[in-house]
């Protein structure tokens, strides 16, 4: 049976300076998911709303393209 998905974009933030990076470092201190949404238009529009927005605070934005996979198992719900 083939796998169903969407594709979608996730919309992140990045603290500080990602060049500071050192292995082991646990990235969730560093990168946070803020959303998910439909399209690139929204994702780009996103991006630019929330650079604006906290501008100086030493966080970029930044979104990714991924697929969400659709489940296509039936649940207990019935």
């Amino acid at each position: 049976m083939a796998r169903s998905w969407k594709h979608m974009y996730v919309v992140f933030r990045v603290e500080g300076d990602t060049f500071d990076f050192r292995q082991g470092e646990d990235p969730n201190l560093f990168i946070t998911i803020k959303e998910i949404v439909d399209t690139e238009v929204q994702a780009v529009a996103e991006v630019k709303r929330l650079t604006a927005l906290n501008s100086g605070k030493g966080s970029r934005y930044f979104f990714q393209s991924a697929k969400y996979f659709i489940n296509d198992c039936p649940t207990s719900d019935g």
